[in-house]
């Protein structure tokens, strides 16, 4: 083949000779970039994630404003139930609401120790002693009221017997939940 026959040929196939070329180029940029496949296709991976995840913030941001305002409602009722050991007569008092709601006697009340350590921001388990009188249906409703009451309160132990006809005595260990 001569020079004159390429010459003639590449007139007479001018896209078949370009799309060859091209064909050529292309096969030496591959073979030349091969090595940085993997890295751009992490690359392109870890984009697509970063945009994944911008995409489900602004869908997640849609009722944002409102979940804010719930979690703060849920957080101001959090603090209205939490007792604050350092004020013991306000302690106390709850619990001489309920001795007068109730109609049982409160035989004795006392607010324990509190552990050691507790950050003045940190939820603490608040320790009472208390002793009860009444009836049995004045006892059951006295725990009732605890247990449903206006403090998140957790039983540790309970002690009842009979003292008298109809006249039952118990004897609380408990925990509510409180602040330094």
């Amino acid at each position: 083949m001569t020079g004159a026959d390429i010459v003639s040929l590449l007139k007479k196939h001018p896209l078949s000779v370009v799309c060859g070329v091209l064909s050529i180029g292309c096969a030496v940029m591959l073979y030349l970039r091969a090595d940085k496949i993997a890295e751009y296709q992490q690359l392109s991976d870890q984009k697509a994630t970063e945009a994944s995840n911008a995409l489900a913030n602004v869908r997640n941001s849609e009722k944002l404003a409102e979940q804010t305002a719930e979690m703060q409602a849920a957080s101001k009722e959090l603090e209205g139930r939490v007792v604050k050991a350092g004020q013991l007569a306000v302690n106390l008092q709850y619990f001489y609401r309920l001795e007068a709601d109730t109609g049982v006697k409160l035989l004795d009340v006392r607010q324990g120790a509190l552990k050691r350590g507790a950050k003045a921001d940190e939820y603490i388990g608040v320790p009472y002693t208390v002793s009860i009188q009444g009836s049995f249906p004045q006892a059951l409703n006295f725990l009732a009221r605890l247990e449903k009451g206006s403090h998140f309160c957790k039983f540790l132990g309970a002690t009842m017997a009979k003292s008298g006809d109809d006249v039952v005595s118990l004897s609380l260990n408990l925990e509510m939940l409180g602040v330094p």
